[in-house]
């Protein structure tokens, strides 16, 4: 934990002394908005000259920046995890997953805070809101490198590790054995293929989301981070929902219905949205709420399976590999999203396309949603095959299924590939020279690009 907030406090440090380049829109200097649209002589709307056309390809710098300090907290959030996870083993059966919901509940009541100083703070007109004043980016990063900061002598001093004098702590050799012997397990492996899958898959969304949300209902910052603070005081309400009534439910169950839910409110707002029906930055955040509660009973069963395939003295290891392994496949969806959606014509990631708001383009971005919608129910299909139905099912699985090395080389071969592969996608997204490549999810580069 102190060595992932280290990390985490010193990236935010150098974000903060990194000034930004120039606006890529020209600044109304009466106003201090953006100009991103004319008004042409025939009364129609076309997209006005960006003054730094270049600041569009300038963000790999900070995004490296911004994944370093992502990567620091996420090393001290699964060291977290795992103890969580040593603490939950210890709750009886048919209560166990209390002390998870509860960690992930203060956490999510924690996340208050932050969305309020971000609504406030960032809700000027350099950050599409309403505000004549702002801080700067860069004040934000050191604001944030300020708590993180604090965590490690917190870390240092206030986080408790129970630790048995007579159990002898695996050295190198022994800890990478027992690493094997859990990748050869066959329900390992169905967990890993569960966690990977639906993530890969379901998380293949549309460029075209943010675009829809700034340029059609033309959502505020403050007014986002307000719809986001009553989300997750949801998320705490759904958390809180799952801890007393659903703790022995069906996990393939909740997780089918919430997936199938996310995805049919979801699109409402976007489809009215869309074609002008609507276009309101109310009603569009109002999806923002609606969804908190299946996404939180979503999200903390996929958390619980987790306690069940941990043992003694592996909780952490456990922990890392099934998160990570879930966390890889957002990568990966977004690397093949990319990829996939440059098919549409015309492009879902050119903001002119939006302010000259054609019917053509329209149902191009309807389209776009549609198939977005798509991938997470079909990533039901690793829900039903892959994940036990309940804690009982997940003891019986380690308990009965065989152990064979094929299980662990399928695994290492599955995730260094998927790395390999989402890694180089998204690295050739962040820099100018190689972001107009096809693979790279642009639309082709010229022979003088």
């Amino acid at each position: 934990m102190m060595i992932g907030w280290t990390m985490c406090t010193i990236s935010l440090l150098i974000l903060g002394f990194t000034p930004l380049p120039e606006p890529y829109w020209c600044v109304d200097e009466v106003t201090g908005k953006y100009i991103k649209s004319i008004t042409l002589p025939d009364g129609t709307t076309d997209a006005a000259e960006p003054c730094n056309a270049d600041a569009a390809k300038s963000g790999g710098k900070y995004a490296m920046l911004l994944m370093l300090s992502c990567l620091g907290y996420v090393i001290a959030d699964v060291a977290a995890d795992g103890l969580t996870t040593e603490y939950a083993k210890q709750e009886p059966i048919e209560r166990r997953g209390k002390t998870q919901t509860t960690a992930y509940l203060t956490r999510t009541l924690g996340g208050v805070g932050s969305t309020i100083f971000v609504g406030l703070c960032m809700n000027g007109h350099e950050y599409n809101g309403s505000f004549s004043w702002t801080l700067s980016f860069e004040t934000i990063a050191l604001v944030f490198a300020v708590p993180a900061a604090l965590m490690v002598p917190i870390s240092a001093m206030f986080v408790k590790e129970p630790r048995d004098p007579a159990k002898k702590l695996p050295n190198g050799k022994e800890y990478l054995t027992m690493c094997w012997d859990l990748l050869k397990s066959k329900a390992t492996f169905y967990i890993i293929m569960y966690c990977f899958l639906s993530s890969a898959i379901g998380g293949i969304s549309t460029p075209a989301g943010g675009y829809v949300k700034t340029y059609w209902a033309k959502v505020e910052n403050l007014q986002n981070q307000c719809f986001s603070l009553v989300g997750l005081l949801l998320f705490a309400g759904g958390l809180a929902i799952v801890k007393k009534y659903l703790l022995n439910t069906s996990w393939r169950m909740i997780l089918g219905v919430t997936i199938v839910i996310l995805q049919f409110v979801d699109s409402i707002f976007s489809t009215l949205t869309i074609f002008n029906v609507v276009r309101n930055q109310y009603f569009y955040l109002g999806e923002t709420v609606l969804v908190e509660l299946p996404l939180a009973a979503n999200f903390v069963v996929s958390t619980f399976v987790i306690v069940e395939m941990a043992d003694d003295g592996n909780e952490g290891m456990v922990y890392g590999l099934l998160t990570t392994t879930a966390n890889l496949g957002g990568p990966v969806a977004r690397a093949i999203g990319n990829q996939l959606y440059t098919v549409f014509k015309p492009s879902l990631s050119d903001s002119r396309n939006y302010l000259q708001d054609t019917p053509e383009f329209r149902h191009t971005v309807f389209s776009s949603f549609m198939l977005s919608y798509a991938f997470p129910i079909f990533s039901l299909v690793a829900v039903c095959y892959f994940l036990p139905d309940q804690k009982q099912e997940t003891q019986d699985r380690k308990k009965n299924w065989k152990k064979r090395p094929i299980y662990g080389i399928i695994t290492l071969c599955l995730l260094s590939v998927a790395f390999v592969y989402s890694l180089t996608i998204n690295f050739l997204a962040m820099f100018p020279s190689t972001m107009c490549l096809k693979l790279a999810g642009g639309d082709g580069c010229d022979a003088t690009d």
